[in-house]
């Protein structure tokens, strides 16, 4: 049945592809480390896979292993679940957000727009909205906008720990979200110094971050008739 639960294979899909479809390519990876562990860490993984699933599944891996590293023999579905389990606490906190990042590739978060309008002519006011909204751009915990089957598979890259697991993902989006964001403020100072001095009357601005897109638009309304004729 596995631990994504009962739900997740009522339907002819085979678990390899039900697990293609929650993880995307960190399935593959997962599978490539497992077979190439060395001896030290295989047999310390074999040792929990037998406590976890009895004496036969580890006497059967350790017998198939040799067939499964050459490609003779095709790792199931079953057992790709059940390594989806083992491997990764005997990864390396690196290669752990390695696969996190790909897990969130597979399931990309749908972060909001904000959009800030700076009259050209009176920019103080749209400015002020624009620092305001700049300085919100902060990344949020991507895992509260996963499916529930994504977020039971994000928990195992730190043997269950949810908390460190949330701690990963907000260290993946943190690294990005900042850069992108110091990015946008030195395009946005200049922006701010050209709209001051009235050298910009008329502009636009997008940056997209983790935490969602900015689009500023510097407008400067036409003069009215009357302004034209007697201003």
């Amino acid at each position: 049945m596995g631990y994504y639960g009962r739900e997740y294979w009522t339907h002819p899909v085979s678990r390899f592809s039900q697990l293609k479809s929650i993880l995307g390519d960190a399935v593959y990876d997962i599978r490539r480390t497992f077979l190439e562990l060395n001896e030290q860490m295989l047999q310390r993984l074999l040792t929990v896979y037998g406590e976890r699933h009895g004496d036969s599944a580890a006497k059967y891996a350790r017998k198939t292993l040799p067939k499964w590293q050459s490609g003779a023999v095709t790792l199931s579905g079953q057992t790709m679940e059940r390594l989806v389990e083992l491997v990764p606490p005997f990864l390396a906190a690196s290669a752990r957000l390695s696969l996190l990042e790909k897990i969130l590739q597979k399931n990309p978060t749908h972060p909001p727009t904000i959009r800030v309008k700076i009259d050209g002519l009176a920019p103080a006011t749209g400015l002020a909205e624009l620092d305001s909204a700049l300085a919100g751009m902060r990344h949020t915990d991507p895992l509260a906008h996963l499916p529930p089957k994504v977020m039971q598979a994000a928990t195992w890259l730190y043997a269950d720990d949810i908390t460190a697991a949330r701690a990963m993902v907000a260290q993946i989006d943190a690294r990005k979200n900042e850069a992108m964001r110091a990015s946008a403020q030195k395009e946005l100072d200049l922006l701010r110094r050209a709209t001051v001095s009235g050298q910009v009357k008329n502009a636009s601005y997008t940056v997209r971050m983790p935490a969602g897109t900015l689009e500023v638009a510097v407008v400067t309304p036409a003069p009215s008739i009357w302004k034209r004729l007697f201003g």
